[in-house]
């Protein structure tokens, strides 16, 4: 075993009171949460691409909108005069 992987493994024993079979169970649990989680992160270059992707659709949205605003505006704007 690991220096870090005794450590934990005297901890379990002496402060939870856990039998040597005990001990080593929750001790490989916890490194399978560990594995578990660093699997799940995200990286700063992930979050990077996902937040230049959002901008995108965003700012394409917003123009999409301001077409629709600029048109109906134009289109009273003429309906007025017209009269």
């Amino acid at each position: 075993m690991q220096p870090l992987n005794i450590k934990l493994y005297d901890l379990a024993r002496a402060k939870l009171h856990l039998k040597d079979s005990d001990a080593m169970e929750f001790v490989s649990a916890i490194h399978e949460m560990h594995d578990h989680l660093d699997q799940n992160l995200a990286t700063k270059e992930f979050v990077s691409k996902e937040l230049s992707e959002t901008k995108f659709e965003i700012l394409k949205w917003l123009f999409i909108f301001w077409v629709g605003q600029l048109s109906i505006t134009i289109g009273i704007v003429l309906m007025l005069i017209n009269k």
